[in-house]
């Protein structure tokens, strides 16, 4: 399995005003509102969310962890690639710069299919502030949440692999014991304190 369809968003398309002074964009706002529902679906009595797990479901990860990235046109060196291959996509991207500087960022992102705004997990670039997307159209209104993985021993097979956050065997592991601090790269913008204030709202209700 590679990156899901996504999935249609339930409000009009956001507009695109720029963050200013550390708040979100609507569109922005959107997605994390989107993660939020997610999360709140969870039932805490299933499998795998057991009892001392770190996080309830990824969704709850990344309200937690996650970072907000810049959509930015793609740099003239960097190609477009194939659709629904964004986990690899993005490696490969990475790799083929051999720029040490480069990062892989996982998580969810949202853009503008048909007039309407679609949320989906996903995987891009970063440079440290914007997301360099080889896999969705630039001008498709896209918006970025997610972890820069600072250690490319965690990354995907740049042709073969799956999503970290994709697979049981990666994943399960992160939501029982969580991120080493060394593990996200300090990057991208932080989500605003209310919103990590809202996320253990969110594990209160599903662990009580």
């Amino acid at each position: 399995m590679n990156e899901r369809s996504p999935v249609a968003a339930d409000r009009p398309r956001p507009g695109r005003a720029p963050a200013v002074g550390g708040l979100l964009t609507p569109a922005e706002a959107a997605l994390i509102h989107c993660l939020r529902q997610y999360a709140a679906e969870v039932d805490p009595t299933s499998e795998p969310v057991l009892e001392g797990w770190a996080y309830p479901s990824p969704f709850h990860l990344l309200l937690d962890v996650g970072r907000l990235f810049t959509p930015a046109p793609l740099p003239p060196a960097v190609a477009p690639l194939l659709v629904t291959f964004c986990y690899t996509n993005a490696v490969q991207t990475i790799a083929d710069q051999e720029d040490p500087a480069l990062v892989y960022v996982e998580g969810f992102a949202s853009c503008t299919v048909d007039s309407a705004v679609h949320h989906a997990p996903h995987a891009w670039a970063t440079d440290g502030t914007h997301a360099i997307d080889p896999t969705w159209p630039a001008d498709s209104g896209c918006t970025y949440l997610g972890i820069p993985f600072a250690d490319p021993e965690m990354w995907p097979d740049p042709q073969y692999g799956d999503g970290i956050l994709q697979q049981y065997a990666s994943l399960l592991p992160i939501l029982r014991e969580g991120l080493p601090a060394d593990a996200v790269a300090d990057i991208g913008r932080a989500l605003p304190h209310w919103v990590r204030r809202l996320r253990s709202n969110v594990v209160n209700l599903a662990s009580g």
